[in-house]
């Protein structure tokens, strides 16, 4: 029903409140059991209350599966505050267990995997009563501390989506992603060439959109396995042209010359480095030439590409191709004229801060095109400062 890989709609908070009415109202209709008396009194609204206390207090734990007994705690807390409620502790205990018991017994959401020990009947349930609890308690300072963290990803999506106006969560969420790097001195001096870099290009994309294309491209030896998804996601038409950058030659569209020139040079000095696929340098080689309107660059460019061995001679070990020393030279040609393919030599713990970065920023790019209620303006402020370094951030009148 919910798969992780399922296609949501937009306003997902809805499609998860449509398989909660489903189950809910099942169990309104069958509560024929004994000491009906504790939940009779226990609404609609109770109910998702007691669910959603669970689903939040569990979750921050990381706990998936949970014994009986702990679970009928959180119930016994929660029933112990209703009105007319038996507040005995033998009472509240046998109580709690009636009530988890009826969810259980009627298709419910919290379900007996093995012998007490339980589980909300999809993690989907468990995120969307956690995102629940979260609008409903104001914990949106909680929430953003997790920002790094994958498995919140679901929460951060349903949270936006279910409150009545998202502005400051989204407004924190960008104030925690710029703080991740901000005391790294060499992660800032990335940030700033990526600015200088973006600005510096005539392209028809939103100037975001260009940062995070030059931010995936500069780092494309780092980042295995992530190619354009921040750009796209900030830049439809980026996702569109991607065919007629990867084949400017044959497509000839003067506008997108600069990137796909770009585009050809990164990928060349990076299949280079690896020292394999000759035959595919060549022609990402050969098609940066085709985009070069700079003489002298493309003078030098040719000659680089003369240096490269037959592809057969290669393939056979026979080319003495020193693929190491070429890459260099192609490396100062491309930061001489095109201040590109810059060699950060960040550590591991710089390479992960970036990428916690980069996937933060992704969510929060995933969050304002949910179907979340933010203010224009907000929305606007957010875009046009996503990558930029602290000392542009701090430049911008509301951040002053």
């Amino acid at each position: 029903m919910f798969g992780e890989n399922a296609d949501f709609p937009a306003n997902r908070s809805e499609l998860y409140k449509e398989g909660l009415d489903i189950l809910l109202k099942k169990w309104d209709a069958k509560r024929n059991i004994e000491r009906d008396q504790v939940y009779r009194n226990l609404s609609r609204h109770r109910k998702e209350d007691l669910l959603s206390q669970i689903a939040l207090a569990t979750f921050e734990r990381k706990e998936y599966f949970f014994k009986q007994r702990n679970i009928e705690v959180y119930i016994s807390d929660f029933i112990y505050n209703l009105h007319d409620a038996r507040t005995e502790p033998q009472e509240l205990e046998l109580d709690s267990e009636v009530v988890l018991k009826s969810i259980e017994s009627q298709h419910g959401l919290l379900i007996e995997r093995a012998k007490g020990i339980y589980s909300f009947s999809h993690l989907t349930f468990q995120e969307y009563f956690t995102a629940r609890e979260i609008v409903a308690s104001s914990t949106s300072e909680n929430l953003v501390e997790h920002i790094t963290e994958t498995r919140w990803r679901e929460v951060f999506l349903l949270t936006v989506g279910m409150m009545q106006k998202a502005d400051d969560l989204v407004q924190l969420m960008k104030q925690k992603i710029d703080d991740l790097i901000a005391s790294d001195k060499k992660l800032q001096q990335f940030l700033i060439w990526l600015n200088q870099k973006s600005l510096s290009v005539e392209l028809p994309y939103k100037l975001a959109a260009v940062r995070a294309f030059y931010f995936d491209y500069d780092l494309m030896g780092d980042f295995n396995g992530v190619y354009l998804t921040l750009p796209y996601a900030l830049e439809s038409r980026l996702a569109d042209d991607d065919d007629l950058i990867l084949n400017f030659e044959y497509n000839k569209i003067e506008e997108l010359r600069e990137i796909a020139l770009d585009h050809n040079l990164v990928t060349s000095l990076n299949l280079a480095f690896e020292f394999k696929y000759v035959d595919q340098v060549e022609g990402f080689i050969y098609s940066a030439l085709y985009c070069l309107h700079d003489c002298n660059f493309k003078r030098l460019l040719q000659m680089l590409y003369e240096q490269l061995p037959e592809v057969d001679e290669y393939e056979v070990g026979k080319s003495k191709w020193n693929h190491q020393a070429w890459s260099k030279q192609l490396r100062s040609l491309m930061i001489e004229h095109r201040n590109i393919g810059h060699d950060w030599q960040f550590n591991h713990s710089q390479k992960e801060l970036l990428r916690w970065y980069y996937d933060a920023n992704l969510l929060l790019v995933d969050c304002l095109n949910s179907d979340c209620y933010i203010s224009r303006e907000i929305r606007q402020e957010i875009e046009d400062t996503l990558l930029l370094p602290m000392n542009e951030l701090k430049s911008k009148s509301f951040l002053d």
